[in-house]
């Protein structure tokens, strides 16, 4: 096995892991100690201000500091190697056709990471100051809008780069299969 593919396991393998340790401990953890309501990085959508408030509201001291601390660790993980996946993936696809263009598509998924980076510092400012202005929650907001686009466009890059490689085997000439 190479070394990209060596690479490329260990980062999905741990973002899957990542995201299931979430999904089964602190995002239901969370969800009961606020008596329903989700996390930000789940609404991608968006959210008010209003939700932001009665989110600070409602949650206990305890759950905080899951939030701030096993939460928020586990998700900066769970970015980091959801991101080097996208990235180690579109480069070994494309990189057979050009170095450019494989470069060029791994750095695609650094804007999902940018925004969840600044989505997460912008959560966390807020339940640190236990309140939030209009405008904090508003960029909290647009920050996990513009974070759920980006991976949309990124798992699309991947997507792409798959379907081409995929009809460049079945239809290609056979010295590029």
């Amino acid at each position: 096995m190479t070394p990209g593919r060596v690479l490329l396991l260990v980062c999905l393998t741990t973002a899957v892991g990542s995201l299931a340790l979430m999904r089964v401990w602190t995002m239901p953890e969370l969800k009961q100690a606020t008596g329903g309501l989700d996390v930000f990085d789940v609404l991608i959508s968006g959210y008010s201000h209003d939700y932001v408030v009665l989110y600070l509201e409602v949650l206990p001291e305890e759950a905080r500091a899951l939030y701030l601390g096993p939460h928020r660790a586990i998700d900066t993980l769970f970015a980091v190697t959801l991101t080097a996946t996208l990235a180690v993936s579109a480069y070994m696809l494309a990189q057979r056709w050009s170095l450019i263009l494989g470069l060029a598509l791994g750095l695609i998924p650094l804007f999902y990471f940018a925004f969840e980076m600044l989505e997460n510092a912008q959560v966390a400012a807020m339940l640190y100051h236990r309140s939030a202005s209009v405008e904090a929650a508003e960029a909290a907001s647009r920050f996990t809008v513009s974070k759920a686009q980006a991976l949309r466009f990124a798992i699309t890059a991947v997507l792409f780069v798959v379907s081409a490689r995929a009809f460049e085997a079945a239809f290609g000439p056979k010295e590029m299969r």
